[in-house]
């Protein structure tokens, strides 16, 4: 099921908007197909910062969007272009698109499911 509706959600030409923290005003548009390694986390990338509960966090490279800016300093990670992890906001994203990446999260934390 959740390949058949990733591949009608990537035929539409859908884009993921992510963020570097929960609550960063700056965001930025990936293609589906350049985020990888969706999960449950609190931590962010970069500054480690806490969120306060469990968001998707995924990969992507730094230099990869489509349109937007992420914050990234490269000191974690070498230099440029390299992978940074960020923050999936259901708010941020169409219905189709949250769910893709919450089926391949699967259940967050301290949920049954």
């Amino acid at each position: 099921m959740w390949a058949a509706e990733r591949r009608w959600v990537m035929e539409r030409g859908a884009l993921v908007r992510v963020r570097r923290q929960w609550n960063d005003y700056r965001v930025a548009l990936y293609r589906i197909e350049d985020v990888t390694g969706a999960h449950w986390d609190q931590v962010s990338g970069g500054v480690q910062a806490k969120a306060p509960r469990y968001f998707i966090h995924a990969y992507v490279r730094c230099n990869g969007m489509v349109e937007g800016e992420l914050p990234h300093s490269g000191l974690h990670a070498g230099p440029c272009p390299h992978t940074i992890k960020v923050v999936i906001v259901k708010k941020d994203n169409t219905p189709e698109v949250y769910r893709l990446f919450e089926q391949q999260a699967g259940p967050r934390p301290g949920t049954k499911g």
